[in-house]
């Protein structure tokens, strides 16, 4: 399994689109993923650095995953 350590990931605001693009297509193949990997994609967005911090930030992610996971439109 990759590192997970605290990351920054420096990008253009132009580009902040492309991030939530991904971001969103994780969460929307998240079942198809491995125990494995679920647990070290949370352990990773729980250390990288953001500009809106936010407090029980691993709560946030876990109930932002359940809620949206099988949404996805087509």
């Amino acid at each position: 399994m990759p590192t997970i350590k605290a990351r920054v990931l420096r990008y253009e605001p132009s580009e902040e689109g492309l991030l939530r693009r991904l971001g969103a297509a994780l969460v929307v193949h998240w079942d198809t993923l491995s125990e494995v990997q679920q647990v070290m994609f949370l352990h990773q967005a729980n250390m990288m650095s953001d500009k809106d911090e936010t407090v029980q930030l691993k709560e946030q992610l876990e109930l932002f995953i359940k809620k949206y996971k099988a949404t996805g439109e087509d």
